[in-house]
């Protein structure tokens, strides 16, 4: 038995995220020949893990035909414009991040110093936005969770005025800024784009109705 859940183990995993009808029947008669081999052999466990490893390749043959399969039912340019999107948000996603960590890593050696006191309100915010910016980058990785990973980031993109905020009286280029006429409006616009950037791939994300259905 424990041959066999490991050997089904494997089977969920390289069906994630395929079709629910050919995963499923994938599963179903992986599940029905581990019932059949388990009877005819004596040591079936040890025949179970050896078919399962030398079974690897022509499993993940399939699982790339089945690939081919659902993208071959999405038109071309859907197909483009859903992989543009993911690229523009990783990339505001880690930029977020990046900046995020770079306001607490300034505002943490100030801190040891004793320039600054550590835990200011603002400050607070900052390590809870870069937080949550990390989560949403996280989930944006696996399929299921990349609408709630966008959702995330959108909420998390207040970081960009918290954290420009937290550097007025920490960085002398930031505080020179503050001052131009046209700051405010910039960095308004600056949030706008990311979270109708994020919002955006939330949506275009989401299952359809006929999906869940």
């Amino acid at each position: 038995m424990r041959a066999a859940d490991l050997v089904m183990r494997w089977a969920e995993i390289y069906t994630r995220g395929l079709e629910p009808a050919a995963a499923g029947a994938r599963r179903d008669e992986l599940a029905s020949d581990l019932w059949e081999h388990a009877a005819h052999e004596p040591r079936a466990g040890a025949a179970m893990l050896s078919r399962a490893i030398r079974g690897v390749p022509a499993d993940l043959s399939w699982r790339y035909e089945q690939q081919r399969r659902m993208l071959a039912g999405v038109p071309r340019l859907q197909r483009v414009v859903s992989g543009g999107v993911g690229a523009l948000v990783v990339a505001a996603a880690s930029a977020l991040v990046v900046f995020g960590v770079a306001v607490i890593t300034r505002t943490s050696a100030l801190a040891v110093r004793g320039a600054i006191l550590p835990f200011s309100e603002t400050a607070l915010w900052v390590f809870g936005l870069t937080g949550l910016a990390v989560f949403g980058l996280l989930l944006l990785v696996r399929q299921k969770t990349r609408p709630l990973g966008a959702v995330a980031l959108a909420g998390s993109s207040a970081l960009v005025h918290f954290g420009l905020f937290d550097l007025l009286n920490k960085s002398a280029t930031i505080s020179a800024l503050s001052y131009t006429p046209q700051w405010s409006t910039a960095v308004a616009c600056l949030i706008a784009a990311l979270v109708l950037l994020f919002l955006s791939a939330a949506l275009l994300w989401a299952p359809s109705r006929k999906a869940i259905s």
